[in-house]
């Protein structure tokens, strides 16, 4: 297949969170399995095109629009990125989604449906300029929720796969953006239209009208059909269950490794953990902490209260009083930040906290800590799991989403893995802890937990193939979609 992959963000270049690593490796997997994968992503910085490392090719005449260009980027021969750059997005600092100093830009929910058109029309009026006419357009969250719609509307027979990172984020925008943008206004109500609450959705958008539907994991696709895991869009996502695979996300296995990653001072694996000692020594003197015989317990990820960081912080007192110390990486709430960086001068030598992003912390943090800590309220999929346990540092976290599909709990079944807490409170995530920290005290049980997560396989071999079986699924639905129509339009015979 010919593959359209649309995203907003790509590592490591436009990188916020996970979906920049999931938009990367699952490129990256099916370009591996054969398919041609041409990833559209637009362009948001100050400055020209990141330096890939390769000459773009410029071209022009493919978007139709004004003010509106292109470049491509080839990767491998069957993987090429399309930076796509134009209004709302050109000279902009910060990230896609919000400002250097964090506020969400005003036009982010109307640039980027508006680029969801400029893209589709791209395609239904196809010149000699344009890459090659893919056989499916694969729209990731809501940035890209209103691909399907004018996929439709257009006329141009694509089909269509949305993936829902996160339905927490549902991408709304009011009557003015939506008559701006020149959607129908029978779909400004809430059933059969776009409306969620009193403004539209572009997230329910990509819900309502595309062929297929994923999520990033198995469990969550079943709690987003159920009242509580919802946000308002169960109703519709019960309807579209048919349509609906949650296919679990993986991790690229050749990045994060221990065995060769360059970004550590020592490489160890499964069976030979010695050199995760050395990265123990390493990540203490880094952060500046007193060295312990208890866990040293790592957090990477947005310090956000969807995160459970709140949580994390209220545990703080009770775990350093215990003897651990605690590393956490991440920036997010400007209020949580502050009560974080409050805890560290409170603990000093204990508690570190770094807020700008590091790629090369991120991952002496996965080498060096002995537990990682994820008291997530929800999590979709989750990845720094898959690389803590890759790394041989067990999780705590909160059994939810994804962290049930990737985490066994070492106190309940065999082969466990990770230690798992069932409610969203700081004594359950403390009595976790404890339980955690039981098994660290106990050298051969603990170095079994460790080898054991190590020697899972999170690699995206076989969720590629389940995307393929996706795409196969929605090419076949809009064959018969157009079918059907063709049938209906199709003159009467006289007999």
């Amino acid at each position: 297949m010919n593959i359209a992959f649309v995203t907003s963000e790509l590592a490591p270049w436009i990188k916020v969170g996970g979906l920049a690593d999931v938009s990367a490796s699952l490129g990256r997997a099916l370009a591996a399995l054969g398919h041609e994968v041409q990833i559209l992503i637009p362009y948001t910085g100050t400055t020209g095109l990141p330096d890939t490392g390769l000459l773009p090719r410029g071209r022009s005449g493919f978007l139709v629009v004004p003010e509106w260009g292109w470049q491509e980027t080839p990767v491998t021969d069957r993987l090429r990125i399309l930076w796509i750059s134009g209004p709302g997005f050109a000279g902009r600092s910060g990230t896609p989604y919000a400002d250097a100093s964090g506020r969400p830009w005003p036009d982010l929910v109307e640039r980027y449906a508006e680029f969801c058109k400029i893209l589709v029309m791209a395609y239904a009026h196809q010149g000699q300029e344009a890459p090659t006419r893919p056989d499916i357009l694969h729209g990731h969250d809501w940035p890209m929720g209103l691909i399907p719609f004018w996929s439709q509307a257009l006329g141009t027979a694509l089909p269509t796969l949305f993936t829902i990172h996160n339905l927490g984020y549902p991408g709304l925008f009011g009557r003015e953006s939506f008559d701006r943008l020149g959607l129908p206004p029978d779909l400004w109500n809430e059933d059969p239209g776009i409306l969620l609450g009193l403004s539209a959705s572009s997230l329910k958008t990509g819900l309502r009208f595309a062929d297929q539907l994923t999520t990033v994991s198995p469990n969550y696709a079943r709690e987003i059909g159920t009242p509580e895991g919802g946000d308002g869009l169960a109703n519709l996502i019960r309807k579209r269950q048919d349509d609906l695979s949650g296919i679990l996300n993986g991790i690229d296995s050749d990045t994060w490794n221990p065995a060769s990653d360059p970004l550590l001072p020592t490489h160890y694996a499964a069976g030979k953990p010695e050199g995760k000692r050395a990265c123990r020594k390493r990540l203490l003197d880094h952060m500046a902490l007193e060295d312990t015989t208890h866990p040293i317990a790592g957090f990477v990820g947005r310090l956000v209260n969807e995160k459970g960081i709140d949580l994390l912080a209220d545990a703080i007192p009770e775990l350093v009083n215990r003897g651990w110390r605690l590393v956490l990486l991440g920036k997010g709430d400007r209020d949580v930040e502050q009560g974080l960086r409050e805890s560290c001068r409170a603990y000093r030598g204990k508690v570190a906290l770094q807020t700008e992003q590091n790629e090369s912390m991120a991952h002496l943090i996965m080498a060096g800590a002995d537990l990682f800590l994820m008291p997530s309220r929800y999590e979709p999929c989750g990845l720094t799991q898959m690389y803590s346990q890759r790394y041989g540092t067990p999780p705590v976290a909160h059994a939810v989403g994804g962290l049930v599909d990737t985490i066994l709990d070492a106190d309940r079944v065999p082969g466990g893995t990770g230690f798992l807490f069932q409610e969203p409170t700081v004594q359950a995530l403390l009595d976790c802890c404890r339980r955690a920290e039981r098994a660290f005290q106990d050298p051969t049980r603990w170095n079994s937990i460790c080898e054991r997560a190590m020697n899972l396989d999170f690699s995206w071999h076989s969720r590629a193939r389940e995307y393929e079986k996706a795409y196969g699924r929605a090419i076949e639905r809009r064959r018969n979609r157009t079918s059907c129509s063709a049938h209906q339009r199709a003159p009467k015979s006289s007999s």
